[in-house]
């Protein structure tokens, strides 16, 4: 079993099973000497990390070899049956609910440290941290489609699309590129930020396209289209989300720097 190192054609890291079981036993090594030794749980921690990035390196590898040449599905002509008058689904991806299962591990850890001295409430917030930021990406963000609009939400933005502009879905590196019938566009984000970049460039993320624009075109062909006189995209920010998520941040900012100044005192 030799080891190659080797690139996408978007020059991201192509993370063969040689590699990820190398770097997966290096950082499975780090969580086992934190087990042992109760003075190295950040080793653990960035252990833990070692993982994460190995087997997530692999299936997106793995998934960006199947469908990244994959046609996207296309808005078509509503169906006679047709008669919802409204649908939508969350963002669909493994990426921020496998952060949200990170920070609740760190979470969990931080809590049964014993004489930490202050720093548990550091790991605790590290992992509420994650929590917050895996469900900012994921399931905060989302698509709804109405008979005049095709609404678009991101973790802090919300675009509204009008349905008699919508012309066809293209693959465009890590989002769906929706073009629209007055020759302008609309990116579509379809995965957790998370994944984006790498040292290298860009992440893959093929698969949530190909399954979006199934989604999507799905959801325009259950809801009939009725006439708007909406002339043009609009992009606004989603304050109440907004405000919850800076909120939170400053709360988890708050614990970390207690667990710190309780570590000096």
């Amino acid at each position: 079993m030799g080891l190659e190192i080797d690139f996408h054609d978007n020059e991201s890291l192509l993370w063969s099973r040689p590699l990820a079981l190398i770097v997966g036993a290096v950082g499975a090594l780090l969580i086992a000497a934190a087990v042992l030794v109760s003075w190295a749980a950040p080793v653990g921690v960035f252990g833990g990390v070692i993982v994460f990035v190995a087997v997530s390196g692999r299936i997106g590898s793995v998934l960006e070899l199947r469908y990244g040449a994959m046609p996207l599905a296309q808005p078509g002509t509503v169906a006679h049956h047709a008669t919802a008058r409204r649908r939508s689904v969350r963002r669909s991806s493994g990426v921020p609910w496998v952060t949200v299962a990170l920070g609740v591990l760190v979470v969990l850890a931080g809590g049964a440290a014993e004489d930490a001295y202050g720093l548990e409430y550091f790991f605790v917030a590290c992992g509420l941290a994650l929590v917050w930021f895996g469900v900012l990406v994921g399931p905060v963000a989302g698509y709804v489609v109405t008979p005049q609009h095709l609404r678009i939400d991101t973790a802090l933005w919300r675009t509204t699309v009008p349905r008699h502009l919508i012309g066809t879905f293209e693959h465009s590196e890590l989002e769906i590129r929706l073009r629209l019938r007055n020759r302008d566009y609309v990116d579509i984000r379809v995965d957790s930020p998370i994944m984006e970049y790498t040292s290298r460039g860009y992440w893959m993320n093929s698969r949530r396209r190909v399954r979006t624009a199934e989604k999507l075109v799905r959801m325009l062909r259950e809801v009939p289209e009725e006439p708007s006189t909406d002339m043009a995209v609009v992009s606004r920010r989603r304050p109440v989300v907004t405000a919850v998520a800076a909120l939170t941040a400053v709360a988890i900012l708050a614990l970390a720097v207690y667990g710190f100044y309780l570590y000096g005192v």
